[in-house]
């Protein structure tokens, strides 16, 4: 039974190198997320029920050994746990939202990945094989990826020039193509065989060109500083070996002076041109400090400085943005006004676990690192297994300066750590005398309770989840094909039970909202008023599960007003305002809100405090031309024209270059020949 058990668990971990490759994108609404986390999520289910098995019949043989390495890793996850159920929306960092799926409920499925891995692989020849494994599904990846070159549309890549291959995201692809590189180098250096040589080639050369093919930047950076970490090891390794030293330092000056070239004539169509290195080298501090990403760090810190300990909880980041939003993202455009990380490991880390997760999380890798070091000094591995073990944590936790972690590269993250776990203790113990236990007999009950167990946790957390998912696509898609008919779909799909019951409401009525925006008039009155009071309703209990996202809120607000133009009923706008009201006191400079909050209170005639809230608007951030003409409309429509020209003279006279769109709009409401004149000087711009 022992041994059946041990097989099982290893087949159950080679199939999950492959979940990456999973994608459906007919049947769920995040087709390279959703698959894979309930898959991968099953998997690890089945794996830990199997685990307990092995602890009935040995504790002392399969319990997990206490190291240094597991330690900080538990005190991590005791971290995530500890801010979910401190922060500020305990409900989203358990699960997550369907786009990420990365809540404290995955993290435990993660972990224990991470367990069952350094305790089943017993030797450097299971190690070996499981690496292998790997690199043959990485390589599949990877190859798709290539194809993508070829055809640009293949996978629902949309003709970018920078590939997502499997994953959806090129960011994905970077790092996981980093992490290839490393594997098949850590394997090509404890192997004699020419063959599997050969295979190691093969597939790292595919995992480092994945890095170039998916353009992202933070995986080249990641790899020069492994490299340059590599490069540093092997010199000060080597000390009796000094014309192999002599030529790794030639390489390193080769290094410095090809980077160096690179960056002189980065503005140069030959270097612009190069996938990935193109983008990485005309990338500098100062432009950076410019844009979206720089601010969004900003305010990760101004939400760290609020709450320093714990943060604001895993995944609410979106919440910290909203709180201490800044006026100047709008100068980016809308879609840059949205963030829900901070798109840095540590500025999101300390924001949303505060300092002890952000130490715990850097505490993962320092560890491991030193956990090498002292297992080489032991002679308990090699050195190349010490020096590349160690740069690609390194490669690994550069490349994340400027994203996060994903569920593919939790996967491939916990199986080196394991790896790292696992290799650096195991020779540590060939010299010490362990008495065996003996191992207990396991009866059918046992089994079949376990059984039970991991089909019933299965089904209820993950293949609940997949269906509610797929539900509200067909919903989605059956409300474009007809509003009428599809709302019973639409009911259906958000009576079904599932821990992400939040987001097929918010997706669903999101749908149901733009359909009613667009054709509300078409339709016959009752019918519209019953997709009006499905979508209010959902949005109403999305609202009080989730009482500070704004997103329901304004979704909320934009339904309540179209409830006044269908019933021609001013009680609706006396809801719109209440609720975007409630939405600015939770993101107090967010245009948006500003804007639609303005334009309701001129329909209730509470002009001067729409007025009031668009010229703090324009203190806030006087860039932006929007805020301009609704404030010139306010002024128009509470009979200030000298104030409304002012303003729009001010507009022009500021530099701000106004859309033709919004031209024919400030045209629209200005008669007189004194703003024509402006108007005409600013189309003369």
């Amino acid at each position: 039974m022992k041994q059946k058990l041990e097989i099982f668990i290893k087949i159950l971990i080679y199939i999950t190198f492959f979940i990456p490759l999973l994608v459906l994108p007919s049947s769920y609404i995040f087709p390279f997320i959703v698959p894979k986390i309930v898959f991968l999520r099953s998997i690890i289910t089945l794996m830990f029920f199997a685990y307990l098995a092995l602890l009935k019949i040995n504790f002392d043989k399969y319990k997990p050994k206490l190291n240094y390495l597991n330690i900080v890793l538990l005190l991590f996850l005791f971290s995530f746990a500890v801010s979910t159920f401190v922060g500020v929306d305990p409900y989203h960092s358990f699960w997550d939202n369907h786009e990420r799926m990365l809540g404290l409920f995955t993290i435990l499925h993660y972990v224990a990945y991470y367990f069952i891995c350094a305790t089943l692989f017993k030797d450097w020849k299971d190690w070996k094989w499981a690496g292998r494994v790997f690199l043959l599904a990485g390589f599949i990846v990877m190859f798709i990826g290539w194809l993508q070159t070829q055809n640009p549309d293949l996978l629902l890549n949309q003709g970018s020039n920078r590939v997502s291959s499997t994953l959806g995201n090129p960011i994905y692809v970077g790092g996981y193509g980093l992490f290839l590189t490393f594997l098949a180098l850590l394997l090509f250096s404890r192997e004699k065989d020419f063959l599997w040589r050969s295979f190691y080639g093969l597939t790292g050369f595919f995992g480092f060109m994945g890095m170039f093919w998916s353009g992202t930047r933070g995986s080249l950076l990641g790899l020069f500083f492994g490299f340059s970490f590599a490069l540093l090891g092997y010199i000060l390794v080597l000390k009796n070996y000094p014309k192999i030293r002599y030529a790794l330092l030639g390489l390193a000056v080769l290094g410095i002076l090809t980077t160096s070239l690179l960056y002189v004539f980065r503005t140069t169509d030959f270097v612009k041109n190069i996938p990935a290195v193109g983008r990485t080298v005309n990338t500098s501090l100062s432009d950076f400090k410019v844009s979206s990403r720089w601010i969004a760090w900003n305010i990760a810190v101004q939400g760290w400085k609020e709450k320093p300990i714990f943060g604001w909880g895993p995944n609410n980041y979106f919440y910290t943005f909203n709180k201490f939003f800044n006026p100047r993202s709008l100068e980016y455009g809308y879609g840059e006004t949205w963030f829900d990380n901070a798109h840095n490991i540590i500025f999101n880390t300390l924001a949303v676990q505060g300092m002890f997760g952000l130490v715990t999380y850097l505490g993962i890798f320092v560890v491991a690192i030193v956990s090498l070091v002292k297992a080489f000094r032991k002679k308990i591995i090699d050195y190349h297994f010490m020096i590349i073990g160690g740069a690609f944590l390194v490669a690994h936790f550069i490349g994340n300066i400027t994203v996060f972690e994903n569920p593919t590269s939790y996967m491939y993250l916990m199986f080196w750590l394991a790896l790292v776990s696992s290799v650096t203790r195991q020779s540590e113990q060939k010299n010490i005398l362990i008495e065996q236990s003996v191992d207990k007999k396991i009866n059918g009950g046992f089994i079949f309770t376990l059984s039970i167990l991991s089909i019933f946790s299965i089904f209820l957390f993950d293949v609940q989840a997949a269906g509610a998912n797929q539900k509200a696509l067909r919903a989605i898609k059956a409300l474009m094909a007809d509003p009428v008919s599809g709302l019973n779909v639409a009911k259906l799909a958000v009576s079904f039970n599932s821990p992400h019951i939040d987001d097929i409401r918010g997706d669903i009525s999101r749908s149901t909202a733009q359909i009613l925006s667009s054709s509300w008039q078409k339709m016959d009155k009752n019918q519209a008023n019953a997709l009006l009071s499905f979508t209010t309703d959902n949005l109403e209990k999305n609202l009080i599960l989730h009482p500070l996202d704004i997103r329901n809120g304004l979704t909320l607000g934009q339904m309540y007003q179209l409830g006044a133009a269908i019933n021609n009923n001013a009680t609706y706008l006396l809801k719109t305002e209440k609720v975007l009201t409630d939405a600015l006191e939770k993101s107090p400079k967010r245009q948006q809100i500003i804007y639609s909050l303005a334009g309701v209170k001129i329909q209730l005639g509470k002009n001067k405090e729409a007025i009031s809230i668009l010229e703090q608007a324009l203190k806030d951030n006087p860039k932006i031309s929007e805020t301009y003409w609704r404030l010139a409309y306010s002024y128009q429509f509470d009979h200030q024209d000298i104030k409304a020209q002012d303003i729009i003279k001010q507009a022009v006279d500021n530099g701000i270059n106004f859309t033709d769109q919004e031209k024919d709009m400030i045209k629209q409401f200005f008669v007189l020949t004194n703003t024509s004149t402006i108007i005409n000087k600013t189309n003369k711009k």
